[in-house]
């Protein structure tokens, strides 16, 4: 009868434990720039969807409005940018809220915008903005995180920065 481990059997535990915790400590960093960046995420499919439709529907473009409060954003038409459009899929109003509904996983998170004309984020027939002056920029916010999206003025291309 043995009793005890061997030398072998302590090295195969240890390098278990050793992979177990390179797994798991990745997975102990701020919840806070998880939610900025999965906002930000949201917020861009939902922009290419704008930009998508403006391309298809060049009569009838829908834009992108933030919400004067940074809580969140709806999809509109260019004339009336106060009444979300409704959703395809549901009917519902096409509106987001931070924290909320299909955005649950945003809680806590604020957005600014800088250089959007008139509040509303507008595509032309070919994909880049109808106000192609500047290029705007979104800041998603959560506690001590930040994600920035920069949208192209004259291609619509949006990009991601950390």
């Amino acid at each position: 009868m043995r009793r005890g481990i061997s030398l072998i059997e302590l090295m195969i535990v240890l390098a278990i434990m050793a992979i177990a915790a390179m797994l798991v400590i990745p997975s102990w960093g701020t919840t806070a720039t998880v939610r900025a960046d999965a906002a930000a995420h949201m917020l861009l499919s939902d922009i290419e969807y704008a930009q998508v439709h403006s391309i298809a529907n060049p009569d009838d473009p829908i834009g992108v409005v933030l919400a004067n409060d940074g809580t969140g954003y709806w999809l509109s038409y260019q004339d009336e940018p106060e009444i979300p459009i409704a959703r395809g899929d549901s009917g519902d109003p096409y509106q987001v809220v931070f924290g909320k509904g299909r955005a649950s996983f945003s809680d806590g998170v604020f957005a600014s915008a800088d250089n959007v004309p008139d509040g509303i984020l507008l595509f032309d027939a070919l994909g880049g903005l109808a106000n192609p002056t500047v290029d705007p920029a979104y800041l998603l916010s959560c506690e001590d995180a930040e994600v920035r999206m920069t949208v192209r003025a004259g291609t619509g291309f949006i990009q991601i920065h950390h």
